[in-house]
């Protein structure tokens, strides 16, 4: 079989091999944009010491420094290290479609796992510079997202995000459908909104987790009274 790896795939490829849509009006997306608390005055403290130094290194990081000085730390700061799920980096994905063996490293996953990935969440990719950056990035995102949902073989959503300097989009994938995020400028006081997002996603996880819960619970006990949603009926809850 053929081997295709993410790098090599555009966004107008990805579309025309898995059927998937792009869609301008997203709920799921709209919900996970959604900012429902402030960070804490140590948090903009903080923020605001990152945005300064991208600023002063945004045309002069490699993708390496990008990662280290500005990217790492802003996911420190968010805690995506949790008892059932945590971040993976340079992990591989693969799967098979048609004559293909389609495989990548991806920068940051989100998954459930504690030694190695088992159900993948969220994606971060394509810690690119700003200034000459040709690749595709979100094509390389979205074909890790489409990767991660023929891996979970599951009907939720997968989250990400694609980064190129200063500049963070977020996508959901549903099914069929993508839709992407405008730009947030990391230099600016958006940073904030940034790290109220990448929050967000661990709200979204936890919800699904729970779903997950809940189902169990009524199938070990199918008989007794419940108002526990079945998995895959529950939405993002960012209160």
């Amino acid at each position: 079989m053929k081997i295709k790896p993410f790098s090599k795939w555009t966004i107008s490829e990805v579309e025309d091999a898995f059927q998937v849509v792009l869609r301008d009006q997203n709920e799921l997306l709209r919900k996970w944009l959604t900012i429902r608390s402030e960070p804490s005055p140590e948090e903009e403290r903080q923020l605001g010491r990152l945005s300064k130094k991208l600023w002063e290194h945004v045309f002069d990081w490699n993708e390496t420094e990008l990662k280290v000085h500005f990217v790492g730390l802003l996911l420190n700061m968010v805690d995506f290290d949790q008892e059932t799920y945590q971040p993976f980096m340079e992990r591989e994905l693969s799967f098979s479609h048609e004559d293909e063996i389609i495989s990548g490293v991806v920068d940051l996953v989100v998954a459930q796992g504690r030694r190695i990935p088992k159900r993948h969440f969220f994606f971060i990719n394509e810690y690119k510079k700003e200034k000459d950056s040709s690749d595709d990035p979100l094509g390389q995102l979205m074909i890790a997202m489409v990767a991660a949902q023929k891996l979970n073989d599951d009907s939720h959503p997968v989250y990400g995000a694609y980064v190129v300097g200063r500049y963070w989009n977020f996508v959901v994938l549903s099914q069929l459908e993508y839709s992407v995020s405008l730009s947030y400028d990391a230099t600016k006081d958006e940073i904030k909104h940034i790290f109220c997002i990448l929050k967000n996603v661990k709200a979204i996880i936890d919800d699904l987790m729970r779903g997950d819960r809940n189902q169990f619970d009524l199938e070990s006990n199918p008989e007794g009274e419940s108002r526990l949603k079945p998995a895959g009926t529950s939405k993002p809850n960012f209160r």
